[in-house]
């Protein structure tokens, strides 16, 4: 029973951050663009859900806005380093550092009325809230059986799904092709009297809204809204490509989206092996960290490995 409690503690939430990690595909590996918005955008998606709900708007209504405010804000951080042709890292600081404000007045406008912005710092969903877990067809699953959040986990299944074949019809149209080749070269992309540009905000807009639906999920988990939640995604979600990537690197017939998926499974249940065998909470940074740096490093050498094996090859 301890073991099915484990997987179902890192399946739920490598799931959720798996989002994160798709988003990251698109604006990291694709684009080359590193992105520090998402740790703002995660907690806004999170925060625009959760006035929505507890409105008593619809969950679905919740979830779309919070993915279009994601997008929203992503494409901003676009805006900036496309049209004002700032660097891309100082574009996620900047955005991110304002959502941290604008994160708290939302929770104050959508609660109390005020835009004042310190009149309450969090969202407690109260029972009558309809959540994702209350709402149909969610709401004819069992939440728990023997100690598993079975709901949990079929919601979870079924968004990462959902989004997942939605980046990987994307990427098939001409629009995702496209993105494919400003990441490559958008001076190429240039010559066909294209905006490479554009796709770049698209591409940020896109995975930020990954990011806020992740925050959205989060929330089954954390069972509420809080300003710490966002601290830590840009590493979880970087950290969960690169594992995905690293580690499935030889197995042809999985998608990167899957990859990704994987990865972020994978890390998650190495957090939680090691918060099992004992380690203080307190060391949960540095575990991430540590993991973090090994698949950077596992990753760098992966790529001079396929690098070495075509010039190789080509002699």
């Amino acid at each position: 029973m301890e073991i099915l409690t484990t997987m179902d503690v890192f399946l739920q939430s490598g799931l959720v951050f798996s989002l994160i990690a798709m988003g990251y595909y698109i604006s990291y590996t694709i684009l080359d663009f590193p992105d520090l918005t998402v740790e703002g955008t995660f907690l806004t998606g999170a925060v625009v859900y959760g006035i929505m709900v507890e409105n008593g708007i619809n969950a679905w209504l919740g979830l779309l806005a919070a993915f279009l405010s994601g997008c929203f804000f992503g494409a901003i951080t676009g805006i900036l380093h496309v049209k004002c042709r700032i660097r891309p890292l100082l574009c996620g600081i900047l955005v991110s550092t304002a959502l941290i404000s604008i994160n708290l007045v939302l929770v104050g406008a959508g609660l109390m009325g005020s835009w004042m912005g310190d009149s309450i710092s969090s969202i407690n969903f109260g029972r009558e809230a309809l959540t994702l877990g209350k709402v149909f067809p969610f709401n004819l699953i069992p939440a728990k059986i023997e100690g598993i959040g079975v709901r949990n986990l079929v919601i979870f299944l079924v968004i990462v799904v959902f989004f997942q074949l939605m980046i990987d019809i994307f990427l098939k149209t001409k629009r995702g092709m496209l993105l494919f080749a400003s990441g490559d070269n958008d001076r190429f992309v240039t010559t066909l009297s294209l905006d490479a540009g554009n796709n770049k905000i698209l591409g940020l807009a896109i995975g930020n809204g990954y990011a806020a639906v992740a925050g959205v999920l989060y929330t089954l988990i954390s069972g509420n809204v809080n300003q710490g939640m966002g601290i830590g995604t840009i590493v979880i979600g970087l950290a969960s490509l690169i594992i995905g990537l690293s580690v499935f690197n030889r197995v042809t017939f999985l998608k990167p989206t899957s990859k990704v998926i994987l990865g972020a499974v994978i890390y998650q249940m190495c957090l939680t092996i090691a918060q099992k065998l004992g380690v203080p909470s307190a060391y949960n940074k540095l575990i991430m960290a540590i993991i973090f740096t090994i698949a950077l490093i596992v990753g760098q050498r992966m790529k001079r490995q396929k690098h070495g094996g075509k010039g190789k090859s080509g002699l």
